[in-house]
C-alpha cells in the first residue's frame, strides 16, 4: 500500500520571513548611522580645523614681534586672583612700564566660547578687574590697549602666576 505523498504547505510570503529583514536592517542601520554622523559634523564644526595657513603664519609671526617688544621693554607681570572678591590683579614690573590701558585674555584650550576678555582699570599699586578665579587649565596673554607688547603664560588652577616675555634665541 501507498501512502500518499504529502504536499508541503507552500512557504510564507518572503516579507513574513525573518533573514531578509535582517539582511535588509544591516545596511538601512549603517545609512542611519551615516545620516547621523552627517548632521552630528555640520552641526558642530570643529574650531581647531582651519584652511588659511598665510593667516595663521603673520599672526605667530606678529605675536612673536610683541613678545619681543615685551622682553625689549624688561616687563613682567605678578598676576593674582581674588576668588572670594571675584577679582584679578595685576602689578606690572618695571613700575616705569604704565600703559594707558590694559587687557586680560582668558582662551580655553579647548572651547572657544568660554574665552574671556577682561579691561583692567588702574589702581593704586597695580591693576584690576572683575573676574571669577577660571578653574582648570587657560592659556593667559596680557597686553596693553595699543596692543605694542605682550605677556603669555599657562594657568593650571594657581591663584598667583608670573608672566615674563619668553627668553631671546
Amino acid at each position: 500500500m501507498r501512502h500518499p505523498i504529502q504536499q508541503d504547505s507552500p512557504p510564507p510570503p518572503w516579507y513574513r520571513q525573518f533573514w531578509p529583514w535582517f539582511l535588509i536592517a544591516l545596511p538601512a542601520s549603517v545609512v542611519a548611522a551615516s545620516m547621523f554622523t552627517i548632521w552630528l559634523a555640520t552641526r558642530s564644526p570643529n574650531p581647531m580645523v582651519v584652511d588659511d595657513y598665510a593667516k595663521i603664519a603673520r599672526s605667530i609671526e606678529l605675536r612673536r614681534e610683541r613678545d619681543l617688544a615685551a622682553a625689549a621693554l624688561g616687563v613682567a607681570a605678578e598676576i593674582r586672583f581674588v576668588p572670594a572678591a571675584g577679582l584679578v590683579e595685576v602689578r606690572l614690573v618695571p613700575p616705569s612700564v604704565q600703559p594707558e590701558s590694559l587687557q586680560l585674555r582668558l582662551s580655553h584650550p579647548l572651547v572657544a566660547e568660554r574665552d574671556r576678555i577682561v579691561d583692567l582699570v588702574k589702581v593704586p599699586g597695580g591693576w584690576s578687574g572683575q573676574l571669577p578665579a577660571p578653574e582648570g587649565r587657560w592659556y593667559l596673554q596680557l597686553y596693553p590697549g595699543d596692543a605694542g607688547w605682550r605677556l603669555a603664560g599657562e594657568l593650571a588652577g594657581e591663584t598667583s602666576l608670573r608672566l615674563a616675555p619668553p627668553e631671546a634665541p
